[in-house]
């Protein structure tokens, strides 16, 4: 199973109640897919952007939660008709990287200074540029 995230927004013209009972409707979507439900956060109720449905307002909820990869259109389906839904989002959460350990180089290692180049030096290898061009 894969860690995802949902981000819905719930019509604002539910009281908080309603708010639960689709969080729970949410809950059940999830479980009924095969997959857990881990953590909610509600964010509470905020503007929208634009008017969603004739809605200026919605509550916010953010879920994680553990499915598998082929069962999320299933649940994108389940919250699309959902009444209380306006928008969800459903964003797969980055994989944990393995730590690895670095070995650090040897002590031995002398780095020795990289010794500039003489203006002689310089003035052979460097090329004419457009002054000094239009000068001859």
């Amino acid at each position: 199973m894969r860690e995802y995230e949902v981000l819905y927004i719930v019509r604002a013209d539910v009281d908080d109640e309603k708010v639960q009972d689709a969080v729970k409707r949410v809950n059940t979507l999830i479980e009924r897919s095969g997959g857990s439900a881990e953590r909610t956060n509600l964010w509470g109720k905020r503007k929208l952007a634009y008017e969603v449905k004739h809605q200026k307002e919605g509550s916010y909820v953010l879920q994680d939660f553990q499915l598998e990869p082929d069962r999320v259109p299933e649940l994108e389906a389940g919250l699309k008709i959902t009444e209380e839904v306006l928008r969800h989002i459903i964003v797969r959460k980055p994989e944990k990287a393995v730590a690895t350990t670095v070995t650090p180089p040897p002590a031995e290692v002398v780095l020795e200074p990289v010794a500039a180049a003489t203006d002689e030096a310089a003035g052979r290898s460097r090329r004419p540029d457009r002054e000094d061009r239009e000068e001859s």
